[in-house]
C-alpha cells in the first residue's frame, strides 16, 4: 500500500472525468487523501457529487416551455452549485412562463422566438414538446452530434425514434419522466439511456435520479407518475366530504386533508427506503381499529384493485396496445 496526500485550494474539487467514480474526497477539502494498491485507488468516503472543483459549464436549452420544462429550469437555477450555466435558453411560446423566468434570473435566461436558434446557441437540449409534435420539430431542427445532448420530457419517443429523427448518435439522446415538483428538488425523475449516465449527466436533473437500464423498465417506473390525477382526486374526495358531512369550509378541509397525508408520507420516508415499509405500515394499523377496518372496506369495495387496472390500462397506452380506456366489461 502506498498514502499519497495533495493539496487543494478549497474552490477547487474534482471532476467525474478526473477519477475513478468510486474515489471521494475529504470533506475538508483541503487534502486529498488518496490510498494506492497496484491499479486500484481508494479514497475517504464523502459524496465526491456535492464537492465539484470545477462546476459543469453549459449551455442549456428548452424546446417548447411548459410546467415540466419551467419546472426543469426552475431548479436547475436554484441551484447552480453543480452546473454552471452560461445561458438557459427558452422558446418564447409559453410567455407567462418564460417571461417570470427571465424576471427572475435575468443574468442567466435568454428568452428565443426561433427555436433554431435555441439549438444553435445550446450544448444540452431539454425536448418538451407535446408527443405529436416531437417528429416534425426535430426534423426540423440541426443538431451537431460533436456538441449536443438531447434529453427528451415526451413521454411516448423512444432512445430509438429520438435518434432517428433528430440525427443524432444513440449515445446522444436520453429520455426524462419527472413531475413539476423536480422545481424544489423532491421526487424521483427517471432517466434511460442507451449508457450508464455520468455525473456530469447526472448533475443536470434536478433531485433525485432514479436511472432506468432499459425502456421496459423506464415504462413501467414512469406508470406512478400517471398517480398522481388519482391522487390528488382521492384528497379532493376526501375535502368534499368533509364540507358535505362535517361542515367545514374547503379551505380548512383542504389544508386538514393536505396536512394529514404529509404526516403519514413523512412516516413511509423515515426508513430511507427499506423494501418492505409500506407493509410494516399496514401491518403498523390497530387491530380491529379504524385504520385496518377503512382499509378492508376499501379493498372489499374493489378500490385496490381497480389501481391494478389502472396501471395496467396506462401502460397499455403507452406502448400502444391500446387507447387507455378501461370498459366496465374489464373491471371483472
Amino acid at each position: 500500500w502506498q498514502i499519497h496526500v495533495f493539496y487543494l485550494p478549497f474552490s477547487f474539487a474534482i471532476s467525474h472525468a478526473d477519477i475513478d467514480e468510486n474515489m471521494m474526497l475529504l470533506p475538508s477539502a483541503f487534502f486529498l487523501l488518496l490510498f494506492t494498491r497496484k491499479s486500484n485507488c481508494f479514497i475517504v468516503p464523502t459524496n465526491v457529487r456535492k464537492l465539484k472543483l470545477h462546476p459543469l459549464h453549459v449551455k442549456i436549452g428548452f424546446l417548447g416551455f411548459g410546467t415540466i420544462a419551467s419546472s426543469i429550469a426552475q431548479g436547475l437555477l436554484d441551484d447552480r452549485s453543480k452546473v454552471k450555466m452560461e445561458s438557459l435558453i427558452v422558446s418564447e411560446r409559453s410567455v407567462s412562463k418564460s417571461s417570470a423566468l427571465k424576471e427572475k434570473f435575468p443574468d442567466v435566461v435568454n428568452v428565443y422566438q426561433d427555436i433554431n436558434m435555441i439549438v444553435k446557441d445550446s450544448d444540452i437540449l431539454f425536448l418538451c414538446v407535446l408527443p405529436q409534435q416531437a417528429e416534425k420539430i426535430l426534423n426540423g431542427l440541426n443538431f451537431d452530434a460533436s456538441r449536443h445532448k438531447l434529453i427528451s420530457l415526451v413521454s411516448t419517443a423512444t432512445l430509438e425514434e429520438l435518434a432517428r429523427d433528430s440525427q443524432l448518435p444513440m449515445s446522444n439522446v436520453a429520455r426524462l419522466i419527472c413531475l413539476p415538483a423536480i422545481a424544489t428538488h423532491h421526487g424521483v425523475a427517471l432517466y434511460c439511456s442507451s449508457r450508464p449516465p455520468t455525473d456530469e449527466t447526472l448533475d443536470l436533473i434536478p433531485g433525485n435520479v432514479l436511472y432506468c437500464k432499459t425502456e421496459d423498465q423506464l415504462s413501467a417506473s414512469m406508470i406512478t407518475t400517471c398517480t398522481m390525477g388519482p391522487f390528488y382526486g382521492l384528497l379532493r374526495e376526501q375535502r368534499e366530504w368533509l364540507v358535505r358531512r362535517g361542515g367545514l369550509s374547503k379551505k380548512d378541509a383542504s389544508n386538514l386533508v393536505v396536512q394529514q397525508h404529509i404526516a403519514m408520507l413523512q412516516d413511509a420516508l423515515k426508513t430511507g427506503g427499506d423494501e418492505s415499509i409500506l407493509d410494516d405500515l399496514i401491518e403498523e394499523q390497530t387491530p380491529g381499529g379504524l385504520n385496518e377496518q377503512a382499509l378492508a372496506n376499501w379493498q372489499q369495495l374493489g378500490g385496490l384493485d381497480s389501481y391494478g387496472h389502472i396501471l395496467d390500462a396506462v401502460l397499455a397506452r403507452l406502448q400502444g396496445e391500446s387507447d387507455g380506456t378501461i370498459s366496465l366489461s374489464q373491471r371483472t
